[in-house]
């Protein structure tokens, strides 16, 4: 018989009128980024979802929250789940417009479990996945090496993406880290389709990028061997409805490119398919050579290139940002790019780069499973594309320079394959983008980690601003700095959501803050 969670019983409220702006939260032992999910529609931010482990419900079972708030973060609802104490871990929680999903782990069982509910919280329906795959079980338990419960480190090889109304898809690792394997379910978990990437000689790693009403993208990273440097992109079109692959294209189109794939999008407005990507010299290996510059490529949906443009470092990037000096020494992780209403394409892309790690090497000699590389994060970088893919300018945004550890392995990797990595495991300082509904207006949004003397903790948010104006400006919003984790979500139009947790404490905020749009 379960015990009545005192954790739900007690939850402290710090404003509780349908005006309230700020809740304050106790009894968090701990807390991420993927328990707080924004609740949207047409673009617009409607509510959070907020999953949260709870106090013991009996010796074996632990009890978990689900609390829906709206917009303006006032409580409307919550349940409480009870789950195996200890072996549980929620590896994402997603909505699609009509319903929330939450993908588990059971550690004991080695299975995963999806559960997914309405807006109101009433249970659609669950689905426990007991064929694990050796590579998804490496890759989960590999994850617990990036917080106590996991929840800040997941390959993007396995995940769980929303399908907008219609569902989800999961995505897994086969069983020998060769290739991959996609299975979409409805709102009640029952399957659509799978697909996978057969059993071919090579080595082939996907990352989905994003889902329509009618189509899934997604980059697709093809190698000869398990040691092999040499990398071909490709684009990869399936349809929603069947799951039938619709097209795998490589990204180099002619003999004498040699491309990369860096992001990519669906701009619904001209119904066509956007990459973005680094170009390099003809012999240089795509991805792990030195880039001469960008290239943007559009696509129609038979998977036609209907227009290309390449934007060289020395030249164009370098005309284009005027005065600024942008460090030719990193490379760029494209993190969103926004077709907007005005023809004019905004890709938000943030620096980074690998040097060689002096502890990695140690510890390899100790034999440890450490990296010899690390991670260093750099500048956000905005680069605006004229509707006749002119480079209209280049705005970089300075910040802390961030050093981050690399997964054991990441040498056999080009840093193209890298910053996917540094991005699953939240490595970079981007947040999100939130673009209005009438695709005029944006704010993108980044925290950067000052580091400055006296100023240890403190953070401090970067907002990006496309207005209606059209002309780019920039915001800095200080974040608290005793806060032990510190996260931002988009919010109502003219806000921001800023989430701080207090380990000691064991307190949640949530404070939504005004910005200029």
């Amino acid at each position: 018989m379960s015990q009545k969670p005192a954790l739900l019983a007690t939850l402290l409220l710090a404003a509780t009128t349908c005006f309230s702006q700020t809740q304050t939260l106790d009894g968090f032992s701990s807390i991420s980024s993927r328990a707080i999910n924004p609740i949207t529609s047409n673009n617009e931010v409607k509510g959070y979802s907020l999953f949260y482990k709870g106090d013991k419900a009996d010796r074996k079972n632990s009890n978990y929250g689900l609390t829906i708030f709206d917009e303006n973060l006032k409580k409307v609802k919550d349940i409480n789940l009870v789950k195996p104490k200890d072996y549980y871990m929620l590896v994402n929680n997603v909505f699609n417009e009509s319903a929330m999903a939450l993908m588990f782990y059971n550690f004991k069982d080695k299975t995963f479990e999806i559960e997914t509910y309405s807006n109101e919280l009433t249970k659609l329906g669950s689905r426990i996945i007991s064929d694990v795959t050796k590579g998804d079980q490496a890759a989960m338990q590999q994850s617990l090496s990036y917080g106590e419960d996991g929840s800040n480190g997941f390959s993007l090889s396995v995940n769980i993406l929303p399908v907008r109304n219609k569902g989800f898809i999961k995505n897994s690792i086969d069983g020998r880290g060769k290739g991959w394997a996609l299975e979409m379910f409805d709102n009640k978990v029952l399957n659509k389709w799978s697909i996978s990437s057969g059993d071919g000689k090579g080595y082939e790693t996907i990352f989905p990028t994003e889902a329509s009403d009618k189509y899934l993208l997604a980059s697709l990273f093809k190698r000869d061997g398990l040691f092999s440097t040499k990398v071909e992109s490709y684009l990869l079109l399936i349809d929603i409805q069947t799951g039938k692959k619709l097209f795998e294209i490589p990204v180099e189109g002619q003999s004498d490119e040699v491309l990369s794939i860096t992001g990519m999008t669906i701009d619904d407005l001209k119904n066509e398919i956007v990459t973005v990507g680094d170009y390099y010299a003809k012999g240089s290996k795509p991805g792990a050579g030195k880039s001469l510059g960008f290239y943007t490529k559009r696509f129609n949906i038979a998977g036609k290139e209907t227009a290309k443009k390449f934007y060289s470092w020395t030249t164009d990037v370098k005309k284009a940002a005027r005065n600024t000096v942008i460090d030719p020494s990193y490379n760029n992780f494209t993190h969103k790019i926004a077709c907007m209403a005005s023809g004019k394409t905004y890709i938000v892309a943030e620096q980074f780069k690998r040097n060689v790690s002096a502890m990695g090497i140690a510890s390899l000699a100790l034999g440890g499973g450490s990296s010899i590389l690390k991670g260093v994060v750099g500048n956000m970088l905005l680069f605006v594309v004229n509707p006749d893919l002119s480079l209209d300018e280049v705005l970089q945004f300075e910040k802390d320079r961030a050093t981050v550890s690399l997964l054991p392995g990441s040498e056999l990797y080009g840093p193209g394959i890298t910053g996917h990595f540094m991005k699953a495991f939240g490595d970079f300082d981007y947040q999100f983008l939130a673009n209005s509904s009438n695709k005029k207006t944006f704010n993108a949004v980044y925290v950067n980690y000052d580091k400055a003397k006296g100023e240890k903790g403190k953070k401090v948010i970067g907002n990006i601003i496309l207005p209606e104006k059209q002309l780019v400006s920039f915001d800095k919003i200080n974040m608290p700095s005793d806060a032990s984790s510190a996260y931002v979500y988009p919010a109502k139009p003219g806000y921001i959501m800023m989430v701080d947790y207090l380990k000691k404490q064991k307190q949640l905020g949530m404070k939504l803050v005004k910005v200029n749009n």
